[in-house]
């Protein structure tokens, strides 16, 4: 008898949770949380979930963030108030600006300032 098994990792958007300014498409867009599920297939079909994780995607150019189990759960289940709402807003202006240097940090800042103000063209 013959088995054939393998590997499948299956995403999808789960909800729009919140707003926010993506400093990748420099817009404010809707951020989704977003699981990718890996699969044990047998015969090429999806049998085994062997692992799930969760992410918030920018949904314009999406760009993400990883996201802990626990919090997806809260997010998910709308249990954060609004205040915890703007906290997850800049966890993801931390995510966006880690890796770059002062410069480069004053310079989104200043486009964003400049795009909300509608001095620059969006």
């Amino acid at each position: 008898m013959i088995v054939i098994y393998g590997w499948c990792k299956e995403g999808h958007p789960i909800r729009q949770v919140l707003r926010a300014w993506c400093y990748t498409c420099q817009r404010e867009s809707g951020w989704w949380v977003y699981r990718e599920t890996e699969w044990v297939t047998f015969f090429g079909i999806n049998t085994i979930p062997f692992k799930s994780d969760n992410t918030l995607l920018c949904e314009r150019c999406g760009d993400g963030m990883p996201l802990p189990k626990a919090q997806a759960r809260e997010l998910l289940a709308g249990v954060t108030p609004d205040m915890e709402r703007a906290d997850f807003a800049l966890r993801i202006e931390e995510y966006q600006f880690a890796g770059k240097n002062e410069v480069q940090r004053n310079f989104l800042i200043a486009t964003r300032q400049g795009k909300q103000s509608g001095v620059l063209e969006t």
